[in-house]
This record gives C-alpha cells, structure tokens and sequence, in this order.
C-alpha cells in the first residue's frame, strides 16, 4: 500500500455499488490494481467457487463487526442461506436494493466522518451482493478500510500495544494477510 495512504478518500459510488479511492491532493481517482487477494478472489470466480466467494464476504464482515447489528444479523443470515443454495439471487438483490439508501446513509455520515462502524456496516451488506465475485472484492476493501479507520481513531492503550503502533498502512497489510490465509485456508477446503 502506498505510504501516502492517509490522503486517500474513501467515496462509495452507489451506481457501481463500490468503494471508489481518491487522492486527496489531487483529487483523481486511484487505479487500484489487483493485489495478492483480489488474484485469489478471480482465481475462485473463473472456478465457479461461488460459495468461497460468499464466505470469505461473511468472514469479513464478522472480523469488521465485534457485535451484530439486527440488521446486520438478518444480512449474514441471508448470505449464509444462498452459501448453502437455500436463497436465491432474486432475494438477494431484493434485500441489497432494500439496503441501499442505508449504505448510501453509512457513505455520507459514517465514512466522510471516519467512523469505523461504516465499512463495518457497508461490509456486511455486501455479503449479500447478487454477484459472489463482487460481494467479496467489496467486502474485502472494506474491511481493510475498516482496520484502517479503527486503527487511526483508537485511543484505546491497550490496542495500541496489540498492534504494536503500526502505522495505517502496516495494519491494512496486516488485515490483507488475514484475509489471503482465510483464503488459502478456504482453497483447502471441500465446501
């Protein structure tokens, strides 16, 4: 991750239902290219491993949330339901369209704010994104921008000793490598 992280803006377009990255010096859009998850991700689209897509959305999303909201809950429950085949694309769509004035809530209050409790939020709601592939591209990004956010705006002594005061960036690494060792975990897998 570049070192100049800190003046990234995090914007959520809510026509491509994703998090867009803008300098903030310059204000351009930052071409995010594929990391080592994103790699991992595409690897499991292209094999039609459509349920290790939509676990790993639901692993973010519970590393992100140290409690579960109700409406997160009815959110999991509904991507766990489609993991196992039991819902349907229609419901999904139907609850993720049902959500969108919440995420774009979350977007413009929470996250220009730096609130940790949106990309936790805008996590969880992507685990029911119709497509697998881009519910966990999204749910992955941000849940690094929640590790972020949460380690930029804790106060707490005791997480800073956890983290051993990392800066931003080395936290966003730290997340990213969970990430891929769920992944790698997830490959070895049968379900």
């Amino acid at each position: 991750m570049n070192k100049n992280k800190q003046n990234y803006i995090y914007v959520y377009d809510e026509n491509h239902h994703q998090i867009i990255v803008i300098d903030g010096e310059t204000g351009e859009k930052i071409d995010q290219k594929d990391d080592r998850v994103t790699s991992i991700l595409k690897h499991f689209q292209e094999e039609g491993l459509t349920a290790k897509l939509r676990k790993f959305a639901v692993w973010c999303a519970r590393q992100a949330n140290e409690e579960i909201k109700p409406i997160q809950k009815k959110l999991i429950d509904l991507a766990e339901s489609a993991i196992k085949g039991e819902a349907t694309t229609k419901q999904l769509r139907e609850l993720y369209d049902e959500t969108e004035g919440a995420a774009i809530a979350t977007d413009t209050v929470g996250l220009r704010q730096g609130s940790d409790k949106a990309p936790a939020f805008l996590t969880t709601r992507e685990c029911i994104n119709p497509n697998p592939y881009d519910a966990a591209l999204q749910a992955a990004r941000f849940h690094r921008l929640w590790a972020e956010l949460k380690h930029k705006g804790s106060g707490d002594e005791k997480f800073l000793k956890e983290i051993k005061v990392n800066t931003a960036g080395d936290v966003v690494r730290d997340t990213e490598q969970k990430q891929v060792d769920y992944l790698l975990d997830l490959m070895n897998t049968d379900d």
